[in-house]
């Protein structure tokens, strides 16, 4: 299984994460609504933005990208910025935000950029 290139930075500044419900709910004609567990995992997306030392960089990462995970379709080992532990990521449906730079304007060859992705992994309830 592929690898989370370490030299691509996860800015945290951008950072949010959402869990996916695994709860059923039933609103009732009177009384208390209902509500049942449907899964016992449940899917987490991270929204991240991705930083790039140097255009050089954001091409290295594209060639993993395509090559190694199937242009994201493919799960890989992540570490977890908040948590630390190694997780089983994918990036959803592939999608990668617009390349752009960190700075202002384009520096060829030498300019900081970055992109948005979101990543989706499986927690386990237990």
């Amino acid at each position: 299984m592929a690898t989370f290139p370490s030299d691509v930075l996860c800015v945290l500044g951008a950072y949010s994460e959402e869990r996916t419900p695994v709860v059923l709910r039933s609103e009732m004609e009177r009384g208390v609504p209902k509500q049942r567990r449907t899964a016992s995992d449940t899917m987490v997306s991270v929204k991240v933005t991705l930083q790039f030392k140097d255009s050089a960089h954001n091409e290295a990462f594209e060639t993993w990208f395509d090559s190694q995970i199937g242009s994201g379709a493919d799960w890989f080992s992540w570490v977890h910025p908040r948590t630390g532990a190694t997780v089983q990521a994918r990036i959803v449906g592939g999608q990668l935000g617009p390349l752009a730079p960190l700075h202002g304007t384009w520096k060829p060859g030498r300019q900081r950029c970055r992109r948005d992705a979101t990543f989706e992994y499986l927690r386990s309830a237990y």
